[in-house]
């Protein structure tokens, strides 16, 4: 910290003897004070231990700077004014404003410009108070000079005090891109409109620095309008020196500047807000999709249980009937038995390998496919349960053959014809149940699975087929999504019609579905 102080001294005193211009009087009022912006930041980010640099700084500044001026004494009190009022201004912004370095909101840009306000008005009340006092300045000159005064110091922390924030805590990156070039041309051609144009003024061409000011705001947020503010500042201040202009067009300027800081640091804020909101939101969907996938997971683990259950309820049976057979030497029954053990166990691979699939967000592997033929496999993968179920079978000609996944059309089937058992079970009555197989347009092939049962409740037909939500004491919610996520890979839908006589679930498939990409 002591090794840089003579750093930051060295610093400020050039600082001030570059922007000593166009001073009143020949006294510390400039229209433009960079050093007041430097000194709060480095209080800002020092705190109490860099006091000592801010304090002894606009003495040796006024000494070395403007001597001979003012007489040594009065160079002594106005450092020292100079330095309590940016310390003051620097403990407040740190200790009470609790700004943050990088001003990425609203809320810290216009703490930034009361506080700008606020130091600079205390240092110039202060300073003109001591000139007046020792009889420097008399009547109207010291309105006129704390007017001075207090445009120049807040000029110079609204436009210096961020800049630096942003150079020393290396915020300056953004700014390296290709625009800076067409950027950097437009305010040139800015100010050549302003200086080159007769009567400009009237024309109020100053307010086109706004255009080059809000695209660097927009692309580069906050350090995108301070990098422009300061470009702007300095061009102003070199342009109207060659020019030779007087003190008070020069003033008459920074008043517009002052203007054109509060919007650039205002809109520079809130682009930074946007884009961190942005950001935050990205974030948060991204948490909320790993929780979807992970809920997905869930889901899906149970649909595989869920579906891989029957098969293997099927093979424990068939087993013991071959194991009976076997025991009783009738080699064709304990042949037949493993035959459907094997194909229970084909069937088993087909559902892994299908829901896989849809997990994957394939589509399909279309085929064409013998609708009535993929129905009689299901009701005999079901024959145990049809004892006291009549199920009829219905296709119609122009359905006879259809283009689909077999495997997934079959294990969507398979739950429907499953849920109407159960549905005609609980009713504890004999039951029909008709599979009906038409193309109710060109463009639609409808499989119909209708159940003389109880019917779905009002509200589960209302609200729709929920995943993990079933109307069966021990369901599992899973058939009927499966069912569905068929239907909308083959590019249609499912729908569920229920009165008192029974329920009717509509599997619809486009008839010629898209094919999945390998």
């Amino acid at each position: 910290m002591f090794v840089a102080w003579p750093l930051w001294v060295v610093a400020y005193v050039a600082l001030d003897y570059v922007s000593f211009i166009e001073s009143y009087r020949g006294l510390a009022i400039t229209p433009w004070n960079p050093t007041a912006g430097l000194a709060v930041a480095l209080v800002f980010l020092g705190g109490w231990r860099h006091a000592p640099v801010v304090i002894v700084s606009p003495v040796l500044a006024g000494v070395l700077v403007r001597g001979g001026t003012v007489p040594v004494p009065i160079h002594l009190v106005e450092g020292l004014l100079f330095g309590g009022s940016y310390l003051v201004a620097g403990l407040v912004a740190r200790h009470v404003l609790k700004l943050s370095p990088r001003l990425q909101s609203p809320g810290a840009t216009i703490r930034l410009m009361l506080l700008a306000v606020g130091g600079s008005a205390l240092a110039a009340f202060s300073y003109i108070l001591v000139l007046g006092l020792a009889d420097i300045l008399r009547g109207g000159e010291i309105l006129e000079a704390f007017l001075y005064f207090f445009v120049g110091d807040l000029i110079g922390i609204l436009i210096f005090f961020p800049a630096t924030l942003i150079v020393l805590t290396r915020q300056w990156r953004p700014l390296m891109t290709w625009e800076i070039l067409p950027q950097g041309l437009a305010i040139a051609a800015a100010f050549a409109a302003i200086f080159a144009v007769p009567h400009a003024r009237e024309y109020q061409l100053f307010y086109l620095l706004f255009l080059p000011l809000l695209w660097c705001s927009f692309r580069s947020g906050i350090v995108g309008a301070v990098a422009a503010l300061f470009v702007v500042q300095v061009g102003l201040i070199v342009a109207v020196h060659l020019r030779g202009g007087l003190l008070l067009e020069l003033v008459s300027f920074q008043m517009l500047m002052i203007s054109l800081a509060g919007t650039g640091l205002v809109f520079g804020s809130l682009i930074d807000q946007q884009r961190i909101a942005a950001s935050r939101l990205r974030q948060q969907q991204l948490a909320l999709g790993r929780a979807l996938r992970m809920r997905s997971v869930g889901e899906v683990a149970t649909a595989i249980a869920h579906e891989v259950n029957q098969p293997i309820t099927s093979i424990r049976t068939y087993a013991g009937l071959a194991r009976d057979a076997l025991a009783a030497e009738r080699k064709d029954d304990a042949m037949n038995a493993v035959l459907r053990i094997r194909s229970e166990c084909d069937r088993a691979s087909s559902i892994i390998r299908s829901t896989r699939e849809l997990v994957r967000q394939e589509i399909a592997r279309p085929c064409p496919v013998e609708m009535e033929k993929l129905i009689v496999e299901v009701r005999d993968l079901l024959v145990d349960r049809l004892g006291h179920v009549s199920l009829a079978i219905e296709v119609a000609p122009e359905a006879r053959t259809v283009t689909c996944d077999p495997a997934q059309v079959k294990q969507a089937l398979y739950n429907l014809v499953d849920n109407a058992l159960d549905a005609i079970d609980s009713d504890g009555a004999r039951g029909t149940i008709l599979i009906r197989v038409t193309v109710p347009d060109p463009q639609t092939v409808e499989i119909a699975v209708r159940d003389t049962g109880p019917g779905f409740p009002e509200d589960f037909a209302a609200s729709g087929i929920t995943p993990l939500v079933s109307t069966k004491p021990e369901g599992t919610g899973i058939g009927l999504s499966i069912a569905r996520s068929v239907a909308e890979t083959h590019g249609g839908s499912l729908l569920i019609e229920s009165d008192v006589s029974g329920a009717t679930v509509r599997l619809r498939l486009a008839a010629q579905p898209e094919k999945s990409r390998e």
